[in-house]
């Protein structure tokens, strides 16, 4: 079992790319599982939302070098997330994906199951790759946990300075003046930018 992990966020307004590029790099990635709030992930062949369909997926998965598989929520956001957590965890060595993770959480709270992953997901060999709309409505505990963001432009303000805490302000003005689907990719533990084919290689390392 893996003893590091990879967490990756991506932050971007309503159709600048973010779910492209998720797509993209997910490709990357052997074994993954996606909380698809919204279902969007059409991409992902085994969707479920019946939790006890996806215990079971994730049971033959556990057996298996590759696989894909995503939950639809069907009576709001949160329903299952729990579950699905703790059992991802448990599962390890696997990228969980979580889009739009504001509506889950707020700047000061983070779900429970979902904090286990992000604090001790390294001993399991979970990566996560969340993304949002605005960087300011994100719970700190999991901006301070990221690895690397993928930042699209931003212009409010608290947003700004929730990138300048993270990322430094350099990095924030530089993001204030992208064109709509322009991104810049930061590594935050080397402190320099990078690219997209960084961070698949780390997705791609389970």
């Amino acid at each position: 079992m893996s003893e590091r992990n990879f967490i990756l966020g991506c932050a971007g307004r309503k159709g600048s790319g973010k779910s492209t590029l998720v797509h993209t790099l997910a490709q990357h990635a052997p074994r993954l599982f996606v909380f698809d709030m919204m279902g969007e992930h059409k991409w992902v062949p085994n969707a479920f939302n019946d939790l006890e369909d996806v215990d079971e997926f994730l049971g033959w998965a556990s057996t298996q070098q590759t696989f894909a598989g995503r939950y639809v929520p069907q009576s709001g956001a949160t329903e299952g997330l729990d579950l699905i957590c703790d059992w991802i965890y448990d599962l390890g060595n696997a990228l969980f994906i979580v889009e739009e993770i504001a509506m889950l959480c707020s700047p000061s709270f983070l779900p429970p199951e979902l904090d286990r992953i992000v604090r001790l997901g390294r001993h399991q060999g979970v990566d996560f790759l969340w993304t949002c709309q605005r960087m300011a409505e994100v719970a700190r505990r999991l901006t301070a946990a990221t690895d690397s963001f993928i930042l699209f432009r931003h212009s409010e303000p608290r947003d700004l300075d929730a990138i300048a805490d993270r990322c430094g302000r350099d990095v924030a003005e530089k993001i204030s003046r992208l064109g709509l689907h322009d991104y810049l990719v930061w590594d935050v533990i080397e402190g320099r930018e990078t690219d997209l084919n960084e961070c698949a290689r780390e997705l791609a390392a389970r």
